[in-house]
């Protein structure tokens, strides 16, 4: 299974704003389809429309306007997968700097494991990545690290307690 992390934020801006920030932010290149290539990870981002909307968003207390998937090679060596985990929390902190928003950062599409308002950015405390990885211990220095709400989890272990 490939790892896969996907952003999420009621950030107001066109898909070609968008795609052309995550490009200089990531480091890498536009595709003709807009998918922003870099070695060993591609970027698929663009402006939801209200049919492909995520009402799960309203979870976290906003509602998606945008969002962007980080998708790591399968193959890639463990360093490689490592750097471009730091290539992605920079993008992220980058983006919620520039653009006032609210927004999320989901591991396989349930675990939150960034979350943002516009005062601050919030890394779950919980996620191993953000204690073991060098290169992201200095981009998470400064900002708030506790447990954060998890409510595609407790989502879909109702579900299941109920059927």
């Amino acid at each position: 299974m490939a790892l896969e992390f996907d952003m999420q934020s009621d950030a107001d801006i066109s898909t070609a704003d968008f795609r052309s920030f995550l490009a200089a932010a990531v480091e890498g290149e536009h595709s003709q389809d807009g998918t922003i290539f870099r070695p060993d990870m591609y970027v698929m981002a663009g402006r939801v429309t209200p049919d492909t909307e995520d009402p799960t968003t309203e979870l976290f207390g906003f509602r998606e306007r945008i969002s962007a998937t980080y998708r790591f090679a399968n193959l890639a060596e463990a360093s490689a997968r490592d750097h471009n985990i730091a290539v992605m929390v920079s993008s992220i902190l980058a983006f919620a700097e520039r653009y006032t928003s609210r927004g999320v950062l989901l591991y396989n599409g349930d675990i939150a494991v960034i979350q943002w308002a516009p005062d601050e950015v919030v890394f779950h405390s919980e996620w191993e990545d953000w204690s073991e990885l060098e290169e992201v211990i200095p981009l998470i220095a400064g900002h708030v690290m506790r447990p954060l709400p998890q409510p595609l989890i407790s989502r879909s272990t109702d579900a299941r307690d109920s059927g």
